[in-house]
């Protein structure tokens, strides 16, 4: 979905919207496509043309549970195939 994006001259994100909105008039704006499980956190205003900057979302505490669980389910795993020759 296309955002639209309106920073001050340091690369501060003022505002973000989306949808049918109107271009602002006198103030730096980008258009841009926030890539899947990024988040945009400011214009790096160094470069020409203005380019955002994204990083990832961070995993939720469910998010990080499961993984810890997959983690912990594989070192067992690999326990017992230890324990009983390779045979589980």
């Amino acid at each position: 979905m296309h955002t639209l994006v309106i920073y001050d001259g340091t690369g501060y994100i003022i505002s973000q919207m989306n949808g049918d909105v109107r271009e602002p008039i006198g103030l730096p704006f980008l258009w841009i496509e926030v890539p899947e499980k990024k988040r945009l956190v400011s214009v790096d205003v160094s470069v020409t043309p203005n380019v955002p900057i994204f990083e990832d979302v961070p995993l939720t505490e469910i998010e990080q549970l499961r993984l810890e669980t997959a983690q912990g389910n594989a070192e067992l795993f690999e326990m017992v195939l230890l324990l009983t020759g390779g045979v589980a």
